[in-house]
């Protein structure tokens, strides 16, 4: 039960990165210069999180300085894929794609890589979880933007992946707390040499901006650095779907205090990834 409250805290932090995203892309627009400064940013100031969480304390080894570096790449590209695809498609639909591409890759590579085993409750809410994510999303697309959002699904996934591969390699490696650090610091570094190539410049990033790629890159880190934990204790094939549940459900919650109050498909929504999340916890059988 531990281990679902961490995730659960992760889900709570991730429900909200979507808004913080958006909100930059609206004040900065989808460029490559926006979106490696905001890449840059975020990170370092999830960089700063992390090394308070570990006391200052960064760790080395080969191993994880390789598998950082891999998921310090896939981070860059799923950012430059994400401010790309919000500017094309609305926010509903880009987490949607977000979201199920966070699930279903890290479900696979469980199942098929790291021999997971498969039980009726992981089937039950992988499906529903699936059905209640397609119930919200909505239309209003732009021209290309299925490639961007193709992007977002890839990389989301591809980075829960690079992370139960190193919670379940052998090798000579960091704490999780210190793979994280190396994964921030990577991202870091990589942004700013990249911005020496990009174009479209916007300036410097100051004030609502500051807050926008800050606020996601804490939550990010510290959500992504909880699931590595819980990766010790559960699996990749349960716990991204429970994540997933878990993000829908808190983001409709929130939205019953703003303006914008959930409708019908969103509450269905809800309930169908509560009852995937009861069946995940509670219908343990082994097929």
């Amino acid at each position: 039960m531990k281990s679902y409250l961490i995730i659960s805290a992760s889900a709570l932090l991730f429900s909200f990165v979507f808004i913080f995203s958006d909100k930059y892309r609206e004040k900065y627009g989808s460029g490559s210069d926006a979106a490696l400064k905001f890449t840059a940013c975020s990170h370092f100031a999830g960089l700063i999180a992390l090394l308070i969480i570990n006391k200052f304390k960064v760790e080395f080894t080969v191993f994880t300085a390789v598998v950082a570096a891999a998921a310090a790449v896939d981070v860059i590209l799923f950012n430059l894929c994400s401010l790309k695809a919000l500017g094309k498609t609305n926010l509903s639909k880009y987490s949607v794609f977000s979201m199920i591409g966070g699930m279903s890759l890290p479900f696979a590579a469980g199942i098929l890589f790291f021999r997971e085993e498969m039980t009726v409750g992981k089937i039950i809410c992988f499906a529903l979880i699936i059905f209640s994510l397609a119930l919200t999303a909505e239309k209003e697309d732009k021209k290309g933007a299925f490639l961007y959002y193709a992007g977002v699904f890839v990389t989301n996934g591809l980075y829960g992946v690079i992370n139960k591969f190193f919670s379940a390699s052998d090798f000579n490696k960091t704490s999780d707390a210190g793979y994280s650090i190396l994964v921030e610091g990577f991202i870091v570094i990589l942004s700013l040499l990249l911005l020496i190539f990009a174009k479209d410049r916007v300036g410097l990033i100051k004030g609502s901006g500051l807050i926008y790629s800050g606020g996601y890159g804490v939550m990010c880190a510290v959500g992504n650095f909880l699931l590595l934990t819980a990766l010790r204790f559960l699996p990749a094939s349960a716990q991204y779907p429970f994540v997933t549940g878990g993000v829908m459900i808190i983001s409709t919650i929130y939205s019953f205090f703003t303006p914008a109050k959930p409708g019908k498909k969103q509450i269905a929504s809800v309930i169908l990834s509560m009852a995937g999340i009861f069946a995940l916890i509670c219908f343990n059988k082994t097929l």
